[in-house]
């Protein structure tokens, strides 16, 4: 299944303390298949990108892996897509 992912701004400060780990975390979940793209707007207030997974709660337990998600500083919206 392939998922639309969004975040808006963060939820709350701090999130800098973590950017390293989130990079890391999140070129694991591109290698693994899980995360296809990810992009962060260029306004500043949110990111957006496509994940995959067997279904909904794989993918959304295994982008928990994130820093900025298991901290608390993000929080994604899922919408299931198919091609077209």
């Amino acid at each position: 299944m392939d998922f639309l992912i969004t975040a808006g701004a963060f939820k709350k400060a701090g999130a800098d303390a973590y950017r390293e780990e989130e990079d890391r975390v999140l070129d694991e979940l591109r290698a693994e298949g899980v995360v296809s793209a990810a992009y962060r707007r260029t306004d500043g207030v949110g990111v957006l990108g496509f994940a995959h997974g067997t279904d909904l709660a794989s993918v959304k337990a295994k982008l928990a892996r994130l820093p900025f998600v298991a901290h608390g500083f993000m929080e994604f919206e899922f919408v299931e897509v198919v091609p077209v």
